[in-house]
Parts: C-alpha cells; structure tokens; sequence
C-alpha cells in the first residue's frame, strides 16, 4: 500500500449549483456557452476550512481493506489526497502503486467526445451533420437518420457493439472497421432522437468518423491529438496480450457491484461492458453479492476484447486523468465555449444528464461532471465538482471497487 498524505487548507460549502438547463437536441449554434467567470477554471480553489479531510479519507481507506486500486483528489491542480491498495497482479504479487494504470472502462468515452469536439471547432464537421456525410456503410436510410449530436447523447437508435456475434470474435477485431462492422446492420432500437439510450455503438460510430475527417486511425488520433500534448504517457489502447509495465489486472467476483448506485442494466446488452458474458474459469458472470462474505475474484482476461474501441477500454492512470482535467478546465483542448458545450447536460438520462461523452449529475449537492466505466474487474469513475474545482478520480481493478468509494470520498467532503 503506497499512500501519499498532502496536507492543504479547503473550503467545503455545500454545492447547490444544479446542471444548466438546456433542449433537447441543441446545436453548436443554438448552445449559449456560460461566462468566463461561470466557467471551473476561473474559480479559486477552496482554500481554507476543514484541512482534516484528508486525514478522513486516509482514516478510511486504511480500514476499507478489501479496496484494490488507486484515488485521488485535487483542488484545482494541486493533489490533496492519493491512495493506493491492493494487488495489480495477485499471482506474480505485484502491488498496486499510485501510477498502476487501470482499464477505465467507458470514462474513454470523453476522449472521444473532445475528439469529435475540436473537429467540430476546426469546421471539419458540425453537431447536427447526419452520419452519412461521412459514412455509406449503413442500409437503407439510416444513415441520413442520425445526426452526430445524437451518437455523442445516446439518443441514435443504435444497440451495442457488445453482442453475442461480436463477443465470440472479440478477440479477432482490432481496427474501428472491424468494429463496425459488427454495427451497421443492427435494426435501430428505436427513431432517433425520439429517447436517450446508452449506445457502445454510437460512440464506435463516432470514432469511425473521427477517422474518416482526421485520415488518422483512431487511437493516433487520440495519441496525437489528446494524452500526447497533455503528456498523458500512461494512458493508451494496450491490446491485452500486451506485456505493458504496471498494469493492473483485473479481477471479477461475479458480481455487477461495480454499477452500484447506477440504474438497473437495460434488457439487452447493458452499458459499459460485459457483465452477462461467460468467463471460462468460472461460468457465468453474475449472481454474487458483495454481503454475501469474502468473495473470491477470478482474473478478467478472457472477458476482455483484444482491445478497446472508441466507446471505452483506454487504460490509464489517477495522475493522467488528473492531466485531462486540467486540461479541460484551463481549456487546453477545446476553446471554453466549446469544453462548456460538450460537458453541459443535454437530456435526461436516468442519472441526471448526458451531454457530448460526459455525464452531467448532481451528486451529494454538486454538480459533478464527467465519466464512469464498470466491466468485470473494471470500475472507474471520473468527475469533475464543478462548483468548488475539485476532481476526484477513482480507478479499480474489482467489479465494485471504485463507485461505493467514490460516494463515500463525497460523503466525507460534503457531509
């Protein structure tokens, strides 16, 4: 266990800032981006009052000893808090450190985002573009459909990149074309538009447009493009088989505990991965309760796909998240008026809001922004408290690890 204790002077008032209001399906010309002194990076971070709460988190962490993984929390750019605990290779016990890189899961999703987003400040695309501007691989009128705006929300009509046909070849497939192709001649669940429904699909989509606008393979792009300029070294699509230096592995109880507090999975193939597929040494995943005693956890890799895809599956770590914060909130990557555009709410989801790849909630009373990510022996979560600055990153390699911490990390902040 590597635990590094930073003493800092905060300020924690209650949040009551709720998401910004805003239609349905609105467009980069109809969006009124806030004020610059609306916006996270022009507010101070919190600096005085309650400088125990660092002392909180480690007092407990250090009695939650079934935690595997790493957090950190910053004001502004400055580290309060980190942690790390647990192993991230039981069986040649290697332990987890607090640059552990970790299978995010779906917080990729806002890499892609950004990605889309500064093609769309460029004028290489726009919001409401239909996707067969860029893309024929779809039948019929599907196509003409769909607009890039309703990928980015979920509200496409398209299913799930994770279903039976893809998952007995998912260790074949290691371009965007070879995911696609396991896409375009599903039916639509529904009219585009018409409600918002969490998509792998539609966010692999958007990485094959990012491909065809940019003429970069998707995961250069994103090199070049996003963890490269941020100095983002740990952070990359490794294909599991891989030999990739302080990587953890993941391990599954069999049990969908990572999703606590999220919704109840969807009939058909569920968000963020793989929790209905069959895992070799063990058998079907799910049906074990966190309650139910010391559960006993089997290695992840034959769940996982060869490697990720536009919608989720970038490794990274705490300190390179912490990078891609900063650099949303000094508008580094985007202008602000389009960083305001992607991370506002747009619909309702059944957690609160989705903008463009981000999550935009209220959580304990602040608004908190950004991505989660659960898989078998993936958990993350990433956010943003918009209203005081602070980012706090969670990242595991168990089923439940990261979101039941998270809520206490709010719990023991914000009371």
């Amino acid at each position: 266990m590597v635990v590094i204790l930073a003493v800092a002077c905060l300020i924690l008032s209650n949040c009551t800032q709720k998401p910004a209001e805003s239609g349905s399906n609105p467009s980069v010309e109809s969006t009124t981006a806030g004020t610059a002194a609306d916006s996270p990076s022009n507010r101070p971070a919190n600096k005085n009052s309650n400088s125990d709460i660092p002392a909180r988190l480690l007092a407990h962490f250090d009695e939650k000893e079934d935690f595997s993984g790493t957090v950190l929390v910053a004001a502004g750019d400055s580290v309060i808090f980190d942690y790390a605990n647990g192993m991230a290779d039981k069986e040649q016990n290697v332990p987890i450190n607090i640059d552990t890189k970790f299978n995010t899961g779906s917080v990729a999703k806002m890499f892609t985002a950004v990605a889309i987003a500064q093609l769309a400040e460029q004028d290489k695309l726009s919001f409401n573009d239909s996707i067969d501007k860029y893309l024929d691989s779809f039948p019929g009128d599907i196509g003409k459909k769909i607009t890039i705006e309703q990928l980015l929300t979920h509200t496409s009509g398209l299913g799930d990149l994770f279903t039976p046909e893809y998952m007995s070849k998912m260790d074949e497939v290691d371009t965007v074309d070879g995911f696609m192709s396991f896409i375009t001649n599903q039916p639509l669940r529904f009219e585009p538009g018409s409600r918002h429904e969490y998509s792998n699909a539609g966010f692999v989509v958007l990485g094959a447009i990012i491909e065809k606008i940019s003429g970069e393979n998707y995961f250069d792009y994103i090199r070049n493009h996003i963890t490269e300029p941020l100095g983002m070294a740990d952070t990359a699509f490794y294909k599991k088989i891989d030999n990739v230096p302080n990587l953890a592995r993941g391990y599954t109880g069999g049990t969908a505990g990572g999703m606590a507090g999220l919704p109840p999975l969807p009939p058909l193939p569920p968000p963020d991965g793989r929790l209905h597929t069959v895992n070799p040494q063990s058998g079907p995943v799910g049906g074990a309760s966190p309650g139910d005693g010391p559960i006993e956890r089997d290695d992840n890799f034959n769940t996982l796909p060869l490697i990720g895809n536009p919608s989720g599956g970038a490794y990274s770590t705490a300190g390179d998240l912490l990078k891609f914060s900063s650099a949303l909130r000094g508008y580094k990557l985007l202008s602000q008026e389009y960083t305001d555009l992607i991370m506002t709410g747009k619909v309702a989801s059944p957690i609160g809001k989705y903008g463009y790849g981000f999550e935009d909630l209220v959580e304990n009373g602040c608004r908190a922004v950004g991505h989660s990510g659960g898989a078998p022996g993936i958990n993350a979560v990433f956010r943003i408290l918009v209203d005081h600055e602070y980012t706090v990153i969670v990242l595991s390699n168990y089923d439940e690890g990261a979101r039941p911490s998270y809520n206490e990390i709010l719990r023991l902040m914000f009371g």
